[in-house]
Order: structure tokens, then sequence, then C-alpha cells
């Protein structure tokens, strides 16, 4: 998926791209209209997926729960993720895609990046809700992947985890690598005995483990340390219109609420994965 580029882009080789103005409506008009249109990645699993003919995931529970606390119904915007996040901070928040749509009042799973945000200024990045870090899955997690031996490791083609293991001392990992189309066949290569460990972001590693039909008590999930990696742990917030900085600032409140109430940490609970808040370094 092209969100492994964007990612890679991020915090590898950021690239800079000119934003253009746009117009927007204020939180009153949003208020007035009783409706939230919030931007989530088309077939994200664990965040965004459809599950039995509806939208389900953390970030589809968590913009329900914002839409709750500011009494406004919320109806969801697919996003089918472009080349890099700048592509798709335009498409959702502030312009919106060619062939048409409009753009949502809101957008989450955005990497509350500094040079991300001063790239994209028709775009307001806020609200970091958790941090998301590379993981190593398998039976003997090694304190660091300098350490790592000889097994075969399952990872997603073209995402970060691929990038930096496949360079990491002079590719010396190369001919270990087993490249998989999504994040989540990585796992399950694991789970199936193709593979010795798998490694990528910690969210998709825990999800994929958990929906294997083998037991996995075997199996260990932990982050490693990672030398040479620019940014191995990465916060991850929400976006809206420059125009729009009320609703910021009051999705802002919500989320700290839930934060704070133990709500959030719930949410990721009930699609089995664990919650570190974005403050927890």
């Amino acid at each position: 998926m092209r969100r492994r580029s964007l990612l890679r882009t991020l915090l590898l080789t950021p690239l800079l791209l000119a934003p253009l103005a746009s117009h927007a409506a204020n939180l009153d008009d949003i208020r007035a209209s009783g409706v939230l249109k919030v931007a989530v990645y088309r077939d994200f699993p664990p965040f965004s997926f459809v599950h039995d003919g509806e939208l389900a995931g953390v970030d589809v529970d968590l913009a329900r729960l914002i839409g709750k606390k500011l009494g406004l119904t919320v109806n969801f915007m697919p996003l089918t993720a472009t080349e890099d996040v700048d592509g798709d901070l335009r498409n959702a928040v502030w312009k919106g895609h060619y062939l048409g749509g409009g753009t949502a009042d809101l957008m989450l799973h955005v990497p509350f990046n500094p040079e991300l945000a001063r790239r994209n200024d028709n775009a307001f990045l806020f609200a970091p809700y958790y941090s998301e870090n590379l993981a190593w899955a398998g039976s003997h997690p090694p304190a660091s992947v300098m350490q790592i031996g000889t097994e075969r490791i399952a990872l997603e083609n073209d995402s970060l985890a691929d990038l930096y293991l496949s360079a990491l001392q002079g590719g010396r990992l190369r001919g270990q690598l087993l490249h998989y189309k999504t994040a989540l066949e990585a796992p399950a290569a694991l789970q199936a005995g193709d593979a010795d460990a798998a490694f990528g972001s910690q969210s998709e590693l825990e999800w994929g483990l958990r929906q294997g039909a083998q037991p996995t008590t075997t199996l260990r999930i932990s982050a490693i340390a990672t030398p040479g990696l620019q940014q191995a742990r990465w916060e991850i917030g929400m976006a809206t219109k420059e125009s729009l900085r009320d609703l910021a600032w009051a999705v802002g409140d919500a989320v700290t609420a839930l934060r704070h109430s133990g709500e959030l940490a719930r949410v990721f609970a009930r699609y089995q994965l664990s919650y570190r808040a974005p403050d927890e370094h």
C-alpha cells in the first residue's frame, strides 16, 4: 500500500512540496449541519477496514467517540492513500480529489511530524493520540537489529522496515528478508512457519498475529533497538484545514478527555492492541 511510501518519506527522506490555498467552513457551520465528516484510510486494518459490511477499526471507533463528545453525527470519507502523505492531506483535507467528492472536516491517522506540518501550511496537524514503532515478532527477539542472526524475516515489501533492514550493515540481511505484499501477510507467514520472525509496525504485528488460527503463545512482540534509523518511534495524530482551528481545539479537548478517562486505551484493547500514549517515550 502507498501508505508505506508516505511513512518512509517522512522518516527517511522528506519530500518538499508547495501547498496551495483553500477556503473552509468553521466549527459553527459544522455544528449547524450536525455532521462531522471524517476521512479514514481505506482497507487499513486494524485502524479502518470493512467488517461484516460495516466500517470498523480503532480510527473508526475513535471518530465516533469524538462525534459523540461534540454532539455530532459522524459520516466517513474512505481515503485511498496516494504516493505520499502530502497528497493524502491535499485530497482529504484542504483541496479535494480531482475526481470530486469534496473534503473532510477531520482526517485521522496523520503522522504528527514537524516537517510534514511545515510543508503543508493549508492543513493543521494536531492531537497526537498514540505512538507507533517498529517491532520484532518471533520466539526469541534480539535486543537490537545488530544482533540478528540467520533468521528468515518476513516483512512488507517497500515498507520502512524493509528499507531499513535491506540497508543495514551494507545489506548483510538482504538474503534473509522475505517480502510480502501487505503488512498482515508477514505475521501470517511467521505463524505458518514460513518465516522465523516478522518485522514491522507493532500495531500491525499485534493485529496480524491475533487473526491467525494457530496459537501464538511462543511468539513475542518486542520493540528492539534500531541504530541508525532517523525515527524508530513516531506519533500519530489528526489534521484539519488551517482555517478550522476552532474544530481542532474542540477535537483536541475531546481526545484529551478520552485519554484521561481510559476510553481511548479501551478502544485499542477492543482490537487486541497495546496502547502507547504519545507522551510515553
